[in-house]
């Protein structure tokens, strides 16, 4: 047999496979070499490295494939974390744009008066009565707000809010007022006092969807009737549940018996008031007073104003405030 490389000449193939090896090796990775001369050439399978040796080539083998699955690894990893690179700053565009549309809205309700405030609902009333069925009694209910006297609030309230209330003994009527008609829960901003002077109020009427005109010695009673019987279960739950001290129990219960006796005058300072309830009354009506732009802004940033309404007619009723 002759060596295609060099011409010499072997008995048989084992020696010129061992000359091949011996003598030819540089071949075996020689990129221009023939067909025939491959039999003695192993290639790695994931890197094309060449071998002279099969032992060679599956010794490198196990070690490439190792490093070649930790390479796509970290390949598969960085395009992970590229995307949700991407996705993290396309969420922190979206939340800036959020924001940003949040703090116009603000800043463009925060001008409003009540009276603007409320002309948004009637119109939008008016605008969803003339687009929907006219038998559908729940075209108001998108307004989120709730009426007077539907507030739910031994269900609504946190213990530490029922505490609260309670720790604040003949301050309770005030305390409650705060926290439902004056604080966080905007849903329950359904009364609003914009004049010490005048004889009128606003209270929300879920059946029209907006506020309406009413006298405010009516409306503060409806308040105050409310809330001393929220007072009065949250009393009840909170004694059932050892959660009262002494001291304020007896306090608890001598408000509610003030509140009850209409017979005595009550002095406050030099201040003499008919009994304790007109007392209350006058607090919870100043109370009212100064955060009626807190509760107009709350009610403007809870209903917002992009709703479009067309052709709704201008409303009768409303006061200027």
């Amino acid at each position: 047999m002759e060596c295609s490389i060099c011409n010499n000449s072997f008995i048989n193939i084992k020696g010129l496979q061992k000359h091949r090896r011996n003598v030819h090796e540089i071949y075996c990775i020689n990129k221009d070499r023939r067909k025939d001369e491959v039999k003695n050439c192993y290639t790695c399978q994931y890197c094309d490295k060449e071998y002279r040796l099969a032992q060679s080539r599956w010794q490198h083998e196990k070690k490439c494939k190792i490093e070649k699955e930790k390479q796509e690894e970290e390949k598969r990893s960085l395009e992970l974390k590229n995307q949700q690179l991407e996705q993290d700053l396309k969420d922190y565009k979206d939340q800036v744009i959020k924001l940003q549309k949040k703090l116009l809205s603000s800043k463009r309700l925060d001008t409003k008066t009540f009276k603007a405030v409320n002309k948004i609902l009637m119109d939008r009333s008016n605008y969803h009565s003339n687009n929907n069925n006219t038998n559908n009694t729940n075209n108001n209910n998108y307004t989120q707000i709730l009426a007077l006297g539907n507030e739910d609030l031994v269900n609504v309230l946190t213990m530490e809010q029922k505490k609260q209330i309670m720790n604040s003994r003949l301050g309770s009527l005030e305390k409650i007022v705060e926290i439902t008609h004056c604080g966080e829960l905007n849903q329950f901003k359904n009364i609003i006092v914009t004049n010490l002077k005048d004889n009128y109020a606003y209270r929300y009427d879920d059946k029209v969807g907006y506020f309406v005109t009413v006298p405010k010695t009516d409306l503060l009673e409806d308040v105050i009737m409310n809330r001393v019987m929220d007072i009065e279960t949250i009393y009840d739950e909170l004694q059932s549940a050892n959660k009262i001290d002494s001291k304020t129990k007896k306090l608890i219960q001598d408000f509610l018996d003030k509140m009850a006796n209409n017979d005595e005058p009550f002095f406050d300072n030099e201040t003499k008031y008919d009994n304790f309830k007109t007392y209350k009354t006058n607090n919870i009506k100043i109370l009212l007073y100064n955060n009626h732009d807190k509760i107009t802004k709350d009610i403007a940033l809870l209903i917002g104003d992009d709703v479009e309404t067309k052709d709704a007619p201008e409303p009768e009723n409303l006061l200027g405030g």
